[in-house]
Parts: structure tokens; C-alpha cells; sequence
């Protein structure tokens, strides 16, 4: 299993705020994300992939949902 946005962004040592800002967004709009990363345009998603320093499939397609994928 993948981690979830939230946890990818405590493990780089991130405040929802400084991601907000990356994506040049208001950081409520950055938390629902976390919440529903499904919600986060694909422009936004490759913001966060690189701030992270990994790639869009690792943060937001863990194992388990691309098992699911026909």
C-alpha cells in the first residue's frame, strides 16, 4: 500500500501551507486535497509529484488502486 498525500508530504517535512503555496492555492484547498486527492487537477497533481521529489504515480496510484484498474 502507497502513502496518502498527507503522509508523503509529513515524511518530506511539509506544512499544508507551504504546499498550498506551491500550487498556488488557499492551503483550505490543499487540505480538502488531501482528503480527496481525486479532486487535484492532473496540473496541480505533477506540482506536488516534483515538490515531493517523487514521481505522480508513486503519490497518487498506490498498488492497491491500480490492481482495481481494468
Amino acid at each position: 500500500m502507497g502513502l496518502t498525500m498527507k503522509q508523503w508530504r509529513l515524511v518530506k517535512g511539509l506544512t499544508q501551507d507551504y504546499m498550498a503555496a506551491r500550487c498556488e492555492v488557499h492551503r483550505n484547498t490543499y487540505a480538502d486535497w488531501e482528503e480527496n486527492p481525486d479532486k487535484v487537477p492532473v496540473r496541480k497533481a505533477l506540482i506536488i509529484a516534483d515538490t515531493f521529489g517523487e514521481s505522480i504515480n508513486d503519490v497518487f496510484f498506490s498498488a492497491d488502486t491500480l490492481q482495481n484498474v481494468e
